[in-house]
């Protein structure tokens, strides 16, 4: 018999495409089921060496071995008439068919996720097994979970988060879409809530989530839309490309997501939302680390640490994508921060307000969110050195829609814009539930409107929802002096001293002044100063409640000679809520600004300190 006629009667030919079609549906299983494991790729590597080395060896075994119903026996030691070598061949010829089977499926679906992104009017890419009912008006609502970093490299992660921050920034340009705020979404990442508590935290209708993996110039990404009260898969896709087709895995995502929710998108809504983000890998990593950091510094006592080390991340964000608008926004927060910070010098307080009128500028000429550059614009107009647009920048920034993220518009509220400004802070809130900011501003808000009550519960709701801070109980004490509440006040004193930058000189002075406490209010105030040293914002108000006239006039000045002094004497004013707390001719810089803005001066009187007589 020749060679080949005795490999046939042995199965080995057999044996070794039977080997092949289960070692390559192996390998294809463990592409999937691996990363959700969280191994690393290396073990897929060992995996595909393995079963390499296997062909041979089960090539070999086949040759000098035969399965009979005794078992395995040597094929020299068998006699040729009792081999049953024929009835072995027919059911490894099953196998392989099943097998083949079960390949040419995955061959047909994998082929089907590697299709290129649809354009709006061309076929929409959904899945077969995809149900796409047409929500409720008031259903049309998303929140973009963080992708998962299926990568054994964690710096992927940031890549994770740009990929879904950028989906989110596109979600936000489609009008008929309510889209959760990035803060809220991210408040998720990590954890493994159930969508409907998900859901219902951050009222959406709709969940988009999904995890990538990256491996070299390779990545994977898988993405599903969840409707939320059923946890029913509305749409799912896997994209296996390179780097280069990231941007077409996020217009194909977003492109689908808006046809299954029932989205009419004309040519002019599908461009914005193509352009939208920053269409730059490197520089959206950049921005995730040092957005990282910005949330930090936002959420603990670090503030000026954290703030110093994202700077880093986001000029190198900008350096990558030079018109990177949100870089410069989160940029310029660093700067009015250390005008602020009570630590600084006046040298390098000037650095940073040549430096924040520079970011903002190129904040607000890059933006193409209209929303977003009324915020900066007037955020352009509080630092400068002229405050004749005031009021229109004021009502211009009150009068967006959507869910820009405000910074210093918070002003607008103490300066006899407190009904709109609530507004404002109440819509941002519905976009951002889980923001420390929105109810804090919005409690600021109603204390000016006189409706304390109600300002005071909305901090209760806030500290069930996201924990209490130094921040949070400073609003708390604040809105207890505008009530008149001067117990209730000192009782908290104690924890609001722990924010030396803000509310910690006034926490105890404030509610002894209003008691009538006059020795007491000073010697508290000087027992912080000998402890962490001046504050010029809190010394003023203190001056005012204590009925020290020439003594807040003297701070004043002072205040009012240093670089950015004029936005720390708006917002001393504001913040004592006691009328004016200087007089303006102790404040010619500041005096020329109420001129210019025409604001009112006094600024209305919320707490009347018995001492102070003017």
């Amino acid at each position: 018999m020749s060679l080949f006629a005795e490999l046939r009667r042995r199965n080995v030919f057999r044996v070794g495409v039977a080997y092949a079609a289960i070692a390559w549906l192996l390998v294809q299983v463990a592409d999937v089921v691996f990363p959700l494991l969280g191994a690393p790729d290396w073990v897929l590597n060992i995996l595909v060496v393995v079963l390499l080395l296997g062909l041979p060896v089960a090539v070999v075994f086949a040759w000098v071995f035969e399965l009979t119903p005794e078992g395995v026996k040597r094929e020299k030691d068998i006699d040729r008439s009792a081999s049953i070598t024929r009835s072995t061949g027919r059911k490894l010829d099953r196998v392989i068919i099943v097998v083949l089977v079960i390949a040419l499926g995955y061959f047909i679906w994998e082929r089907q996720a590697r299709i290129g992104p649809a354009e709006p009017a061309a076929q929409s890419g959904i899945e077969s097994s995809t149900v796409v009912e047409e929500p409720a008006p008031g259903k049309r609502s998303i929140a973009v979970l963080p992708f998962v970093n299926m990568s054994a490299d964690p710096e992927n992660e940031y890549f994770a988060d740009g990929l879904s921050e950028e989906l989110l920034n596109q979600f936000a340009q489609i009008p008929d879409l309510q889209v959760a705020g990035r803060t809220s979404s991210f408040s998720f990442k990590g954890k493994n809530e159930d969508l409907r508590e998900i859901g219902a935290t951050l009222d959406v209708a709709h969940v988009l989530e999904g995890s990538v993996r990256r491996q070299g110039d390779k990545v994977r990404v898988t993405a599903q839309l969840i409707r939320v009260d059923d946890g029913f898969h509305l749409w799912s896709n896997t994209y296996d490309r390179t780097m280069d087709d990231v941007f077409a895995i996020q217009d194909d995502i977003a492109s689908n997501v808006a046809t299954v929710l029932k989205i009419v998108l004309d040519e002019e809504s599908w461009q914005r939302m193509q352009h939208a983000g920053v269409r730059n890998v490197d520089a959206f990593i950049e921005f995730q680390k040092g957005r990282e950091l910005f949330d930090l510094a936002h959420g603990g006592s670090e503030l000026m640490e954290y703030l110093e080390k994202g700077l880093v991340h986001f000029d190198r964000a900008i350096e990558l994508f030079p018109e990177f608008a949100a870089a410069y926004v989160n940029k310029s927060d660093y700067y009015a921060h250390v005008i602020i910070e009570p630590s600084s010098t006046d040298e390098e307080r000037a650095v940073a307000l040549r430096d924040l009128r520079e970011v903002l500028d190129n904040a607000w000429r890059l933006s193409d969110d209209s929303p977003r550059q009324a915020m900066v614009d007037f955020d352009r107009v509080l630092f400068s050195d002229d405050w004749t647009p005031m009021r229109d920048r004021i009502e211009k920034a009150l009068a967006t829609t959507g869910c820009p993220e405000p910074a210093w518009i918070e002003v607008a509220a103490g300066v006899g814009y407190a009904a709109p400004t609530l507004e404002l802070w109440e819509r941002f809130q519905r976009c951002e539930t889980l923001s420390m900011s929105a109810p804090l501003k919005r409690a600021n808000a109603l204390a000016f409107l006189g409706r304390h009550d109600e300002a005071l519960q909305v901090l209760d709701e806030a500290e069930v929802l996201l924990g209490s801070n130094a921040w949070m109980l400073g609003t708390r004490q604040w809105v207890l002096l505008a009530a008149g509440r001067h117990e209730d006040a000192l009782a908290i004193a104690p924890e609001v001293r722990g924010d030396p930058a803000f509310f910690g000189m006034s926490a105890e002075p404030l509610p002894l002044a209003l008691a009538g406490d006059v020795d007491a209010a000073r010697a508290a105030m000087e027992t912080w100063q000998a402890e962490n040293g001046r504050n010029l914002r809190n010394e003023i108000e203190i001056h005012a409640a204590i009925g020290d006239r020439d003594g807040a006039n003297r701070l004043a000045a002072e205040l009012d000679a240093r670089p950015g002094g004029t936005m720390m004497l708006i917002m001393t004013a504001i913040y004592c809520s006691c009328g004016a707390p200087f007089d303006l001719e102790a404040t010619p810089n500041f005096r020329e600004r109420i001129r210019e803005s025409g604001l009112d001066w006094p600024l209305e009187t919320l707490i009347r300190y018995p001492a102070k007589d003017w």
